[in-house]
């Protein structure tokens, strides 16, 4: 499983996206899964698994959780 950390203007690390099994990739704000893209389906999906939308999204899915 290989992982990308993603960080801020300032170096800090604000999320992970790992990619698993199949090619899936899952992104991780705090420990917190907040994401999946599924490129079977060349979908993304957030956390409560509804279609967040078309291709690979997940950065911006991390970007929008650490928003908050």
């Amino acid at each position: 499983m290989s992982t990308i950390y993603i960080r801020d203007g300032s170096s800090r690390i604000v999320g992970r996206i790992q990619t698993g099994s199949q090619g899936k990739q899952f992104a991780y704000v705090g420990g917190r899964m907040v994401g999946i893209y599924n490129p079977q389906l060349d979908k993304t999906f957030d956390s409560r698994l509804h279609v967040f939308g078309n291709g690979n999204q997940l950065m911006a899915l991390v970007r929008c959780d650490d928003d908050d």
